[in-house]
């Protein structure tokens, strides 16, 4: 049995017990149970309460011993006194797969409660997640958590040591950056399995791409560093490092009991093995939503399209000030795109349209000059507006709103979902027929249907300077691979 296949009842369970559910919808348990629900679980949910008989709706048992059937994960959120005599239970009933959710043990210096659970499920040959953990969520139909944001399936893969970050970007995760999760693991105080067991079951996992990690000290460090090289070989590994300061450190302790690691190490560990060091949650999420999307770069030599002089002065600057170049586009491909170009563009790089109605020449014509050159290794945009823009438009007094120009215009917006489907479908071929990197940036979210489409078909939407920085933190990525190979 293979690691991935021997923690596989927390990724597949086809029956989850829960207990702290109960009939009042705020307690943690009924939030992890109501939202294992709504994202599509096809398994069966049985709640374990002293008293009720119907929990939210499902038969309930006063004891995991009289559930008829065999239990494969239980899930509990109860107050921390019960939860060695609820393991012991789980135990005698055959269960071998508990995430615990409660806090009140080895962070707050409970060693003694915390240590009993560990022996109570190694007699038993109990896999734990936690305790003092947020849950997991398997796209697309498991999300164990309290936060009821699922999102789409990918193959971005988080391990997190503190519970918060590994579930509340679920929320940017579904409203703004869209990328495509397979798992989230929150370990919590890792009681018998670590952040070194979950990275060697996503290393096997065949639905993960890439990996993230916010970590706050790593209890195997030689085994942490070994396999972190071995993965990012083959999957990028991008790391938030936490609690590398006096403060931040105290509060490591305090909500993990973590002994964290000096900043220099993480550095370190990062040079030795290419895996990506990020400063925080959304440049990882950002980041990790490029891996799983786009193709590596092969170079470093970026085209920047813009509807702005602005963005794109700011983007050179972060680009070669961060080890990319901007070429000066020759003068044979220059004369190519400036026919489908207004008169007052210009066409080095960044290719400035200032403004442009054409939305075919914008987003197809002249990307697919650019990506079929052999000038450029990526490119990224600068400026669209969908249809939200038109109906803020619109917003006009009433004594306006039957002028033909009006009436126009909102007929004009009504189209421009469709239209831009259609150039965007060609965008989309673009990225894999020149296997080359494509980002859009706007100030648009995923409550515009473009960016969803965008996003949801593997061209990343973000805002300018996000963009810029996956671009670099890719080739950061690259570089490092590219140099190995070179060796």
């Amino acid at each position: 049995m293979n690691k991935f296949e021997e923690f596989n009842g927390f990724f597949n369970p086809s029956t989850v017990a829960f207990f702290g559910a109960s009939n009042v919808m705020q307690k943690f348990g009924s939030l992890h149970l109501t939202n294992l629900l709504t994202a599509g679980f096809q398994g069966k949910i049985i709640p374990i309460h002293p008293n009720g008989e119907k929990i939210l709706g499902f038969k309930a048992y006063k004891n995991i011993k009289d559930v008829p059937e065999d239990v494969d994960l239980v899930v509990i959120a109860t107050r921390p006194d019960i939860i060695n005599n609820i393991l012991e239970d789980c135990g005698q009933k055959g269960v071998k797969y508990a995430i615990i959710v409660s806090g009140g043990f080895s962070e707050i210096g409970n060693e003694e409660e915390q240590n009993r659970m560990k022996e109570i499920a190694q007699k038993y040959g109990i896999k734990i997640m936690g305790p003092n953990c947020s849950g997991e969520v398997v796209a697309p139909n498991i999300n164990i958590t309290h936060v009821p944001w699922p999102p789409r399936k990918g193959g971005v893969s988080i391990i997190s040591q503190s519970g918060t970050y590994a579930v509340q970007p679920l929320i940017a995760i579904s409203t703004k950056i869209g990328v495509g999760i397979s798992k989230i693991i929150s370990v919590g105080n890792e009681v018998n399995t670590d952040l070194v067991d979950y990275l060697e079951v996503l290393e096997e996992d065949q639905n993960t791409t890439c990996i993230g990690l916010y970590f706050e000290a790593v209890r195997r460090g030689k085994e942490f560093i070994e396999l972190i090289e071995r993965i990012n070989n083959k999957k990028p590994v991008v790391i938030i490092p936490i609690g590398q300061t006096e403060a931040g450190t105290r509060s490591a302790k305090s909500h993990t009991a973590a002994i964290t690691s000096p900043g220099y190490i993480i550095d370190s560990i990062c040079e030795q093995t290419g895996a990506v060091k990020v400063k925080n949650s959304i440049e990882m999420l950002n980041l990790l939503n490029g891996f799983d999307s786009l193709p590596l770069l092969k170079g470093n030599r970026v085209a920047i399209l813009t509807m702005g002089g602005g963005p794109g002065t700011l983007m050179s600057d972060l680009f070669e000030s961060h080890g990319m170049n901007v070429p000066v586009l020759s003068e044979a491909l220059q004369e190519k795109i400036k026919p489908w170009l207004p008169p007052t563009a210009s066409t080095m790089n960044p290719i400035d349209l200032t403004y442009s109605d054409d939305m075919q020449n914008y987003l197809n014509v002249v990307p697919e000059i650019l990506l079929k050159s052999n000038e450029i290794d990526s490119l990224i945009f600068y400026g669209l507006m969908g249809n939200q823009y038109f109906t803020n438009i619109l917003k006009v007094p009433d004594y306006m709103k039957d002028l033909e120009s009006v009436i126009a215009l909102k007929n004009f917006g009504d189209m421009m979902d469709d239209f831009f489907m259609a150039l965007f479908d060609e965008l989309v071929d673009f990225k894999e027929k020149y296997n080359k990197p494509i980002i859009l940036t706007c100030y648009n979210t995923r409550e515009e249907k473009f960016v969803a489409y965008l996003q949801d078909h593997g061209i990343p939407v973000y805002y300018p300077e996000e963009g810029v920085w996956v671009l670099i933190r890719m080739w950061q990525y690259s570089n490092f691979m590219l140099s190995k190979l070179n060796k």
